[in-house]
């Protein structure tokens, strides 16, 4: 099957180089918890599900290394799978999407990923009370 998207970490040569032969399976969200802002340096993280055997690592796979999270709010652990070079997260498997089978991967991360708009914003209690809702999305 060819790719349907592309993507990278921020390494400019030798890094992780990746592609996706699925179309993504839930829609796309924003996350607003500790974990997702803290990580994304910013206001909260933007993903979307794929199948995990439908990411093929093109090239950098011996840079990708996994940080666990223990203290998460659902109280079960999130691996989160990132570049070791540049640092840049590339997806996270909570236990529940590892059950599944499924990578919550950064849209930021693949190529005209960051025009992909939430249509669902997660722990919304924790957003910056100086920003709003994205138009349209739901809020959980």
């Amino acid at each position: 099957m060819s790719a349907k998207y592309t993507g990278k970490c921020l390494c400019e040569e030798g890094g992780i180089r990746f592609t996706i032969s699925a179309e993504p399976i839930d829609p796309v969200c924003t996350c607003y918890c500790g974990h997702c802002s803290k990580g994304a340096g910013g206001l909260g993280q933007v993903m979307v599900a794929f199948p995990e055997e439908s990411i093929d690592i093109e090239s950098g796979k011996e840079l990708i290394t996994t940080f666990t999270f223990k203290n998460t709010d659902s109280g079960k652990p999130k691996d989160k799978m990132f570049c070791k070079s540049c640092g840049v997260t590339l997806w996270t498997a909570p236990e529940h999407w590892k059950q599944l089978k499924q990578l919550l991967v950064r849209t930021p991360v693949l190529d005209g990923g960051i025009d992909w708009k939430p249509t669902v914003e997660l722990s919304t209690s924790k957003r910056a009370k100086w920003t709003s809702s994205v138009a349209g999305a739901a809020q959980q």
